[in-house]
């Protein structure tokens, strides 16, 4: 496969080497063969999915990006949606694959298996990449040298609007980097395990790596690629925008996630062993913890006492690998004393916040947005 640029027969004075071979038009933006896929998981996101679509197909460098659309089972017009987007497109740059509902684990991981490009990223189904994505992240895989491409991410509303920035790169952090420790610590340190605030060099993933049926996947995944990765490239500005949608996912605590981050700290504790990545990884645990005890608060009154019992468990599975790395203080052991009350005050301030947004009428169910047709 080719990854040169079709140069313009009268711009020859546009091309930029990056690598032996290796050439991209400036003016142009045209490549031979695409350099990046997009997955997108998609369900039942019929007023969005056209306008996720579209702020990728706008795009400079057109030609080096595919999008695989994986829809999962959708009961409304996403498919319909979709094939809509792909006639007006007319370039062949999106695959659409449809499955029965297995959730977004089984539909990303169904979308890495059509992936054939060197990078890889992911899209949600309702979120949008910004104007300057391509234009930021294609000029750094054109020479194949980084592993990763990082951005930060602007958090938006129902119709587009800012509301706030999630900091993956910290201003001053810019630029092509290996991947140490200190990058380690740092993804640790901060924790957005995002996928979608990411481009991937493919070859980091096993087959199929999403966890299926798991919520809180991509925390599972990410300590992972980290380990793997051995350069970055990172970009402060902001290049896609997540939309915050009441009724999402993210914004329900059930029992069931506790469990799964229980799953993930225990994944994360068996790659202690006594190796030098031994820190990474119990912090790795401690994240997913303080998670679990954030979700725990806020599970509704029948399963609290469940997930109060999930808690104490992992309290005592950071106790025990603690020890087992000789690590064992007496600030571990108060720490498992406190755990009760800590929860017991962030439920507490939960309830209280309720009981406002009830009286203040905010309504908290998803709406689902009409299709948009004229998304161009």
């Amino acid at each position: 496969m080719s990854y040169n640029a079709r140069p313009s027969p009268n711009d020859g004075a546009s091309l930029r080497t990056h690598a032996p071979g290796m050439t991209i038009n400036t003016y142009t933006s045209r490549y031979d063969a695409p350099l990046l896929t997009i997955v997108v998981a998609a369900y039942n996101v019929e007023g969005y999915i056209e306008e996720a679509l579209a702020s990728v197909l706008r795009q400079p460098y057109g030609d080096a990006i595919r999008l695989v659309v994986v829809d999962d089972g959708s009961t409304d017009d996403t498919c319909a949606a979709v094939q809509a987007a792909m006639k007006r497109d007319g370039r062949n740059h999106v695959e659409l694959i449809r499955q029965d509902n297995a959730g977004v684990s089984a539909a990303r991981n169904r979308g890495m298996a059509a992936v054939t490009t060197p990078y890889v990223g992911f899209l949600d189904g309702d979120d949008i990449y910004l104007d300057g994505f391509s234009a930021a992240v294609i000029p750094q895989l054109a020479d194949l040298a980084w592993d990763m491409v990082e951005y930060n991410v602007t958090i938006i509303d129902d119709d587009g609007r800012r509301l706030e920035d999630i900091e993956i790169v910290p201003a001053g952090s810019e630029g092509g980097k290996r991947m140490d420790d200190a990058g380690r610590r740092q993804f640790v340190d901060l924790f957005h395990t995002f996928v979608w605030a990411r481009v991937f060099r493919t070859s980091l993933f096993d087959i199929a790596p999403f966890p299926v049926a798991r919520h809180y996947e991509d925390m599972a995944v990410m300590p992972s690629i980290y380990m793997r990765a051995r350069s970055v490239f990172r970009i402060s500005s902001p290049l896609l925008g997540y939309r915050r949608r009441f009724g999402s996912i993210t914004q329900r605590a059930l029992l069931r996630d506790i469990k799964d981050l229980r799953t993930n700290g225990l994944e994360a504790l068996a790659q202690c062993g006594r190796s030098e990545a031994a820190d990474f990884w119990l912090r790795v645990f401690n994240n997913n913890f303080e998670r679990a005890c954030h979700v725990g608060a806020r599970v509704d009154r029948g399963s609290f006492r469940e997930a109060l019992e999930i808690l104490f468990a992992m309290a005592a599975d950071r106790r025990k690998a603690c020890s087992d790395q000789g690590r064992a203080t007496s600030r571990y052991v108060a720490e498992l004393g406190r755990l009760h009350l800590k929860v017991g005050i962030d439920r507490l301030v939960h309830l209280l916040k309720r009981i406002v947004k009830k009286a203040l009428r905010r309504r908290l169910d998803r709406q689902a947005r009409p299709r948009r047709h004229s998304i161009n």
